[in-house]
């Protein structure tokens, strides 16, 4: 009987700390990017997505959102950024629980060419999920500044078309449409992805 008693009482302690270990929140020195804690909270902006609809910071509440500024000029780190967005979220969509609450957008920071058009031509090629945001120029440079995201326009030689240079740091938007987190250059969709999930169980 006292054996039986032993194995029955390690078999609940194992289960125990088997759930202990699942429920486990992850300490932020586990997560490779930059956790807010407490998130950023952001003012209303007034912008428009690549199918001429407004896109505003309500369009950021019920998702998780990543935002990654830029523009479609950009020769190099833009497509490059993209493409492993477009990575991490088919890794993501390998499991239904983290995808389904998950949108990728894009915000032009070249409002001067990346009008509505051009990014509803330059978004959909790498995910056509993917949300391509532009804007007048004031609201754009407002959003850039609350959020810390530099951009300089960078003058060519006369008849040569400009280049920007920008921050290429992805950003995390909770369901709330508050900055949750930061995640630094350069990218890969494995950690994207893995981070992601470890973040969202500090919820």
């Amino acid at each position: 009987m006292l054996i039986v008693t032993a194995v029955l009482f390690s078999l609940a302690a194992g289960a125990w700390l088997g759930n202990q270990v699942l429920n486990r929140k992850p300490a932020l020195d586990e997560i490779s990017a930059t956790v807010l804690d407490p998130p950023k909270a952001v003012s209303d902006f007034r912008l428009t997505n690549h199918r001429d609809e407004p896109f505003t910071l309500d369009s950021l509440k019920g998702k998780w959102s990543f935002l990654f500024f830029g523009y479609t000029h950009c020769p190099d780190i833009c497509p490059t950024t993209l493409h492993t967005l477009a990575q991490m979220d088919r890794i993501l969509a390998a499991d239904p629980d983290a995808h389904a609450n998950v949108q990728v957008v894009f915000v032009s920071i070249d409002p001067r060419r990346d009008t509505a058009q051009q990014l509803g031509k330059y978004v959909p090629y790498f995910n056509k999920a993917f949300i391509g945001v532009t804007g007048p120029e004031d609201e754009i440079n407002r959003l850039t500044k609350q959020l810390g995201i530099l951009h300089v326009r960078v003058e060519q030689n006369q008849g040569q078309d400009y280049l920007v240079d920008h921050s290429a740091s992805v950003l995390l938007f909770s369901p709330q449409g508050a900055l949750r987190a930061l995640f630094g250059a350069p990218h890969a969709a494995q950690r994207l992805a893995a981070d992601f999930k470890k973040i969202g169980q500090l919820e």
